[in-house]
């Protein structure tokens, strides 16, 4: 039996989601959104090829990864990504099931058989045994001790950040610790890390990959926090991001009531757009969570990283993390088409193959909440055509037209008061707007849009206005904001 097939039922004992094996890189489990490493020798370029070139016989690494099916010698199989690497080629599998076996006298049972097999380990692993569960891989000692330690250094800084609500925190060694409150980076001169620690604790993480960031997850002063460690050009750092899993209401964050009508919508693409850390994640969490309380849907997400923690109600939820349960968010997509959902969320909009698979997710019935980078609605739906080839855009601004529903593009404007505000742009794709979209005269959307009050536009500039006639925000910041100086002045006699 290969080293490689030993590992596959190494991750199926340590009860694992998925494994990553690379020449010149050691083997590491993903489990619980946690990466482990694993106590072993780095793998060598040959043990990958012997075990993927089977796998892919003729077919090419060109044109991107590939997706097969590896079946064991007892009939278990296993999902598998294929890919060229940095070293060599990547192989990723994720834990399978048992291929249905035909009837048969005095088989032996699964139980039996994972029994007999427990042991059947690659020979450089350390296997231990507690209590009276079967055998088990012994995860990295460094790395488990390393997130320990990590846990400790980051509790007081955590700590300060929950009390000053807080949204992130940064260690980094020859610097003061640092929070993100309300989009700003406040200085923390009161406290002091130990860099010799720190570094320690990083290069634990990342085992012999250096250069490389990790990615894992930690319970901190009973606070969810996702964090990555990472190397820079004056040593190492941490970022870590305070997950609430509370999942806050249209209401409560300040949100217009008009976006409810979205989650009764049965089909089509809502996009929700702004700059990174606009909150655009936490207005789709609002949504499906909205969507949950008003009717029983099968929705799947599809995220980079899982972040709120859906409490369901009346539907079904299944939450994919990239990574974790799927390779892409195209594939991740493809495969949602025959899991029978009727609600997608998609984390983000990335690329052409995941465009395209969103509208044909969004044209066969599904609804598909995503996500864009982008400053308004007329560069969203730019950037979704212009990812395609010339000869393709017409197709997809005719798609486009048909499926598009609503664009909602926020920003986050700092309060007077303290803490964050949103202003939206929202853009119902009503049959005027549709027609524009068909024929490529975005142009003239800006005029559709301060014009189409009845139909629920809201312009921007008016989002701002209303803001700056409350007092919450500042003339600087909302003109920071507003793309149009002269319609914000008519609107806010403040501005004169």
């Amino acid at each position: 039996m290969s080293a490689i097939v030993s590992l596959l039922r190494v991750m199926t004992l340590r009860d694992a989601d998925a494994i990553t094996l690379e020449a010149g890189r050691i083997p590491s489990l993903r489990r619980r959104g946690n990466v482990e490493a694993l106590a072993m020798p780095a793998l060598e370029s040959a043990q990958i090829d012997e075990f993927a070139q089977p796998l892919l016989g003729a077919r090419s690494l060109d044109e991107g990864p590939l997706m097969v099916a590896f079946t064991d010698e007892d009939g278990a199989i296993y999902p598998v990504t294929i890919e060229r690497g940095a070293t060599g080629l990547k192989v990723v599998a994720r834990r399978g099931g048992k291929k249905p076996a035909a009837p048969a006298p005095a088989a032996p049972t699964i139980s039996a058989v994972a029994s007999a097999r427990a042991v059947e380990v690659a020979p450089t692993l350390k296997i231990v045994a507690t209590d009276d569960r079967p055998p088990h891989l012994e995860v990295d000692r460094d790395a488990r001790a390393a997130r320990a330690r990590l846990a400790r250094v980051l509790a007081h800084p955590i700590a300060i950040a929950v009390a000053r609500r807080a949204s992130d925190v940064f260690l980094s060694t020859g610097q003061h610790p640092r929070l993100r409150i309300d989009g700003r980076l406040e200085l923390l001169d009161e406290l002091e890390i130990d860099d010799v620690e720190l570094a320690a604790i990083v290069r634990a993480l990342a085992g012999s990959d250096a250069g490389a960031s990790v990615d894992l997850s930690l319970e901190v002063n009973e606070a969810r926090v996702r964090v990555n460690a990472f190397d820079h050009m004056s040593g190492v750092a941490i970022a870590a991001r305070l997950i609430n899993d509370h999942v806050p209401s249209l209401a409560e964050l300040g949100l217009p009531a008009e976006l409810a009508s979205i989650v009764d919508l049965r089909d089509g693409l809502v996009l929700v757009c702004g700059p990174t850390g606009s909150g655009k994640s936490t207005t789709l969490a609002a949504l499906i969570d909205l969507l949950d309380q008003r009717r029983a849907a099968h929705v799947i997400t599809l995220e980079d990283p899982i972040e709120y923690r859906f409490q369901q109600r009346r539907g079904l939820i299944h939450q994919r993390e990239l990574g974790t349960h799927i390779p892409s968010f195209a594939a991740g997509l493809r495969a949602a088409l025959r899991e029978a959902p009727d609600v997608i969320l998609l984390g983000e909009l990335r690329d052409r193959d995941t465009i395209a698979a969103a509208l044909t997710a969004a044209e066969t019935g599904h609804l598909v909440l995503a996500t864009l980078h982008a400053p308004n609605a007329i560069g969203a739906i730019d950037r979704m055509i212009d990812a395609f080839p010339e000869g393709q855009q017409r197709q997809i601004r005719t798609q486009l037209a048909g499926a598009l529903r609503t664009v909602v593009t926020q920003f986050l404007l700092p309060k007077k008061d303290g803490g964050r505000v949103p202003a939206l742009e929202v853009v119902p794709v009503i049959a005027a707007v549709a027609n524009l979209i068909r024929k490529g005269d975005l142009h003239m959307l800006p005029t559709a849009i301060q014009a189409g009050r009845d139909a629920g536009m809201i312009p921007l500039e008016r989002s701002l206005a209303k803001l700056l006639d409350a007092g919450a925000v500042s003339r600087d910041a909302v003109k920071r904001i507003a793309a149009d100086q002269d319609l914000l002045a008519a609107l806010a006699g403040k501005l004169r």
